[in-house]
């Protein structure tokens, strides 16, 4: 009996072991990390972080999305990777805190996301919070309402139901050649605003 109840132990452990460490594939997890980004789970969210290397004035991004749309996963990767190298940033995380988005558009909010800046890991609140700002709307009409509001204070990438806000708090960042970068995973068809 001890036999059989070591043995079953042993095969639930593996069990949950191998479905923890398995491919998830959820909308709001971040793609996998770089060697000079790791990813982790923050609560609800995904939540890219790195330590700190030299700032970095601009992204790179290959197209890995369908044109026309804009992918949580692909974004998050991106910003992780680009934000995390600047001083400012040197630990970065996405949160899906939709208090974020201004009361008038929130009914029409569909996914939300903000990546905030920390100086170091363990930090309750944030050195550079809403560096970026990932919304995807219900409509393409409020995804555009919304994304013409925000290019006010801040350059706005909008791909379809899709709005990409960039912050202003990170001055060794290329704001809008990081917005390019992310327009380029959508196949090049969204549009900045500025």
């Amino acid at each position: 009996m001890k036999r059989l109840l070591i043995a079953g132990s042993i095969a639930c452990a593996t069990l949950l072991f191998t479905a923890a460490c398995g491919d998830d594939k959820k909308a709001d997890a971040p793609a996998a990390a770089t060697p000079a980004t790791s990813a982790a789970s923050a609560g609800a969210s995904g939540a890219a972080e790195s330590g700190g290397a030299a700032p970095s004035g601009s992204a790179k991004a290959g197209s890995s999305g369908k044109a026309g749309q804009l992918q949580y996963q692909t974004v998050a990767k991106l910003t992780g990777e680009l934000f995390t190298k600047d001083a400012d940033c040197p630990v970065g995380q996405w949160d899906g805190n939709s208090t974020g988005v201004d009361p008038k558009y929130r009914s029409a909010v569909a996914d939300f996301k903000q990546f905030d800046c920390y100086k170091k890991r363990g930090d309750m609140l944030p050195h550079r919070g809403q560096q970026a700002i990932y919304v995807e709307f219900k409509s393409a009409n409020a995804a555009k309402a919304y994304a013409q509001d925000q290019a006010k204070a801040h350059p706005t990438l909008i791909v379809g139901d899709t709005v990409v806000v960039a912050g202003g708090g990170l001055k060794g960042t290329d704001m809008k050649a990081y917005l390019e970068a992310v327009n380029e995973t959508a196949g090049g068809t969204g549009q900045i605003l500025a």
